[in-house]
């Protein structure tokens, strides 16, 4: 009985000192990309016509496949398809301020934490929060986004994309709009989550 007695009061003393008290040890934000080497997600890309309908899609798998440190910072490589992209694997990592690409002398890309109206700006292209509490659905489930648009001059037939993240989730969405010779503006190409492992 004594035992028992010492027992539940020893318990009652750690529960009181909890270490991880939010006070002194708040919980840190979750990242907009989570990057962990064996990460993986499924997307449809699809191609869609000036009035809606898909011309063509496929299924790509984006993994995060290995990390290296660059000046004493951990930065995280991507394939598609088990292959690396010149577009996506470029050394990525979280930051602060939030996801950064091109090894530590690129460039913010999506800022995270984010407010609306955050801007950030890379070469001649401009990534904007339009929103931070989108509703997005996709094969894989429904999630709440921060809404990018991104807007750039490398392709003059492209208005602007729309990128739906979902921190602690990561790349839900992407449509990329273009325009026609007169001026009409649709989604060109779409891509969805299907699927997802988050180590």
């Amino acid at each position: 009985m004594r035992h028992a007695i010492i027992l539940v009061f020893t318990l009652i003393l750690l529960a009181g000192c909890d270490s991880s008290d939010k006070s002194t040890n708040p919980t840190p934000p979750k990242q907009i990309l989570p990057l962990t080497v064996g990460n993986f997600y499924v997307y449809e890309n699809a191609v869609l016509d000036s009035a809606g309908s898909v011309i063509g899609a496929d299924t790509v798998i984006w993994t995060v496949a290995k990390d290296t440190i660059i000046q004493n910072e951990r930065w995280y490589i991507m394939t598609v398809n088990g292959v690396r992209d010149p577009e996506v694997s470029l050394p990525t990592t979280n930051r602060g301020d939030g996801l950064w690409v091109d090894g530590p002398s690129g460039f913010l890309l999506f800022k995270y934490p984010a407010a609306v109206n955050d801007t950030v700006f890379f070469g001649s292209d401009t990534s904007t929060v339009e929103s931070i509490h989108d509703t997005i659905t996709v094969p894989a489930g429904t999630f709440e986004c921060i809404n990018y648009k991104w807007v750039g001059s490398r392709d003059e037939d492209r208005a602007y994309q729309y990128h739906y993240f979902s921190p602690g989730v990561g790349h839900v969405k992407t449509d990329e709009y273009y325009r026609t010779t007169s001026e009409f503006v649709y989604v060109r190409y779409r891509m969805v989550l299907l699927d997802e492992l988050i180590l």
